[in-house]
C-alpha cells in the first residue's frame, strides 16, 4: 500500500491533490479495485501519467476488471512516453516476454533504457540482461556489466549476483573472483537464493577465497532452507563427513532425500559413497527415494544389487531381500533391452554381456545357498548362455546338480528292484553333468588357481567314483582346455 500513498504525493499539484484522486487511491487499498479503475479512468484518459501507469496495472493484474494485457500495455505506453519510469520499465518487461506486445528485444532494450537513465534499478539489470544475452540486439558484456553494477550500487540482489558472475568469469570486466565473493555476499545477505549456494560453493572449493568449510555450510543451509536442490545435496555432504558442522547422519540422510525428490542428478553418487564406507541402511533409503522417481535407473539398481549380494555372503539375512530386490529389477531392465538415453551401444553392451551375467551369477549363489535349488539353476545357465567363458557359471552349475544327485541318491536308499535301479541312473545322470560342467569350468579357469586346484580335486573324485578308476580323466580335461 506505501506504493500507492507515494503515487498519491506525485500526483499532488502544489499540495493540492485532484479532485477524485484520493477516493481513487482509498478505493484501490480497500479492495475494491472495480471502483478504483472506474475513477482512475478519467484522469488517464486526461492524459495524467501517474493514472495511466495505475491502469495499466489494474489491467495487468486483473484486479476488479477482467486481465487484459493488451489493454495494461496500453496505457503503461501512454505513461512511459510521458516519462514515467515504472511505466517505461513494464513496457520494456511486456516486449521482452511478449506479453501484450509482439516479443521484441530491440524494443525491450529501448524502454529498459529510458528507465534506466532515470534510475530505476530493475530496469538497469534488465538492460544489462539483454544486452549480455545478445538476442535479437548486439552482444555487449562490457556494457552489460557497466549497467549491472549500476543496479547492484542501488542495492538490487539480482543485479548483485549478476555483477558478482560477470565477474568471476571476465564478462565485461576484468576477472575478479574476490570481488565476485563480496558481490555474492551482498545478494546473499538480501536472501538471494542462487547468490548463497554459489557462496557456499565458493567457500568449499576455495574459489577466490580460502576453503572455510564452516561458511560454506551456513551459506548452503540459508540455500537450502529456500528448497535450492544443489544446496540440499551438498549441504548434506558437509553433515555425512562432519566438514564444517558437527557429523549428523540422520539430517544428512533427510537432505539428500530431499533433493532426491526433488531431482538432483548426483543423488546416484551420494548413493555410492555410503555404499563405499558401508553405510548400507542409508544407502538403500537414499536409493528407494530416488528410484521412486526414477525407476529404470538400470545403473544404480546394477551397483545396488552387486554390492548387496557381495555382502550377503556374510550376512545373508540382512542382504538377500535387498539383493534379490535391486538385482532382479536390473535385471529385467537389461533382458527388456531399455537401453537408458545417457548410455551409448558399446557401454549397454557391457551391461548385456559383463553384469546381466554377474548378477544371475551373484543372485543364483544366494538362491543355493538358502535352498532354492531350481532357482538358482535357472540363473547359472543363463550365465553359461550368456558368457560361456565364464568358469564360474559353469562350477556353480555343476553344484546345482551335485545337490541334486545328492538327493536322488538319498531317496534311492530305501528302494529296491527296478525302483532302486531307475534312481540309481537318475543319480549317475546328475553326476556325469557335474562331471562335464566341472571340467568346463577347470578348462577355462587358467590363471584362477584358487578356483582351479580345489575343483580339480573335487572332479578327479567324483569322476573316480563315478566311472570306478581315472581311466579317461585326462582326455576329459584336454577335452575342455582352452
Amino acid at each position: 500500500m506505501k506504493r500507492f500513498f507515494a503515487l498519491l504525493i506525485a500526483a499532488g499539484m502544489s499540495g493540492t491533490v485532484l479532485a477524485g484522486w484520493e477516493e481513487a487511491v482509498n478505493a484501490y487499498n480497500s479492495g475494491d479495485y472495480a471502483t478504483a479503475a472506474r475513477e482512475f479512468r478519467p484522469f488517464a484518459e486526461q492524459g495524467q501519467a501517474t493514472a495511466q501507469y495505475i491502469l495499466g496495472w489494474i489491467y495487468q493484474t486483473g484486479d476488479g476488471v477482467k486481465q487484459d494485457y493488451s489493454e495494461s500495455a496500453k496505457w503503461y505506453a501512454k505513461a512511459a512516453d510521458k516519462g514515467n519510469a515504472d511505466a517505461q520499465y513494464a513496457v520494456g518487461s511486456y516486449y521482452m516476454t511478449g506479453v501484450g506486445v509482439p516479443q521484441d528485444n530491440k524494443q525491450a532494450m529501448l524502454w529498459f533504457r529510458k528507465a534506466a537513465d532515470q534510475g530505476k534499478a530493475p530496469a538497469q539489470y534488465l538492460l544489462g540482461y539483454l544486452l549480455a544475452r545478445g538476442e535479437g540486439i548486439d552482444h555487449n558484456e562490457a556494457e552489460s556489466s557497466s549497467w549491472y553494477l549500476k543496479a547492484a550500487n542501488q542495492g538490487y540482489a539480482e543485479a548483485q549476483y549478476a555483477y558478482a558472475l560477470a565477474l568471476a568469469a571476465g564478462a565485461g570486466v576484468e576477472k575478479d573472483e574476490q570481488a565476485a565473493n563480496e558481490w555474492l555476499r551482498k545478494a546473499a545477505d538480501q536472501k538471494h537464493t542462487e547468490a548463497a549456494y554459489l557462496l557456499g560453493w565458493n567457500h568449499e572449493k576455495g574459489v577466490g577465497m580460502l576453503p572455510d568449510y564452516a561458511q560454506a555450510a551456513k551459506w548452503y543451509r540459508q540455500a537450502a532452507d529456500a528448497h535450492h536442490v544443489e544446496a540440499l545435496y551438498h549441504l548434506a555432504t558437509l553433515l555425512r563427513d562432519g566438514r564444517g558442522v558437527a557429523k549428523d547422519d540422520p539430517q544428512a540422510l533427510e537432505l539428500f532425500r530431499k533433493a532426491a525428490e526433488a531431482g538432483q542428478t548426483a543423488t546416484p553418487a551420494a548413493i555410492d559413497e555410503y555404499l563405499k564406507s558401508s553405510r548400507f541402511d542409508n544407502a538403500f533409503a537414499l536409493a528407494d527415494t530416488w528410484l521412486a522417481k526414477n525407476p529404470d535407473d538400470v545403473q544404480l539398481l546394477t551397483v545396488l544389487g552387486v554390492s548387496a549380494a557381495n555382502e550377503a555372503r556374510s550376512d545373508p539375512a540382512k542382504f538377500s531381500g535387498p539383493a534379490r530386490s535391486y538385482g532382479d529389477r536390473a535385471i529385467a531392465l537389461i533382458e527388456a533391452d531399455k537401453r537408458p538415453g545417457s548410455m551409448d551401444e558399446a557401454q549397454w553392451n557391457e551391461y548385456r554381456t559383463r553384469w546381466l551375467p554377474q548378477l544371475h551369477l551373484r543372485l543364483g549363489v544366494i538362491s543355493q545357498k538358502s535352498g532354492q535349488i531350481e532357482d538358482a539353476r535357472e540363473r547359472f545357465t543363463k550365465v553359461t548362455r550368456i558368457d560361456p567363458k565364464d568358469p564360474y557359471g559353469w562350477y556353480f552349475l555343476g553344484q546345482t546338480h551335485f545337490s541334486e544327485y545328492e538327493k536322488i541318491n538319498a531317496a534311492s536308499k530305501g528302494l529296491d528292484g527296478p525302483s532302486k535301479s531307475e534312481s540309481v541312473a537318475k543319480a549317475f545322470a546328475q553326476l556325469d553333468r557335474v562331471i562335464e560342467y566341472y571340467a568346463r569350468a577347470i578348462g577355462l579357469a587358467a590363471g584362477k588357481e584358487d578356483l582351479r586346484e580345489p575343483l580339480l580335486r573335487d572332479l578327479q573324485g567324483i569322476y573316480e567314483f563315478r566311472n570306478g578308476s581315472r581311466m579317461g580323466f585326462d582326455d576329459l580335461l584336454a577335452k575342455y582346455r582352452q
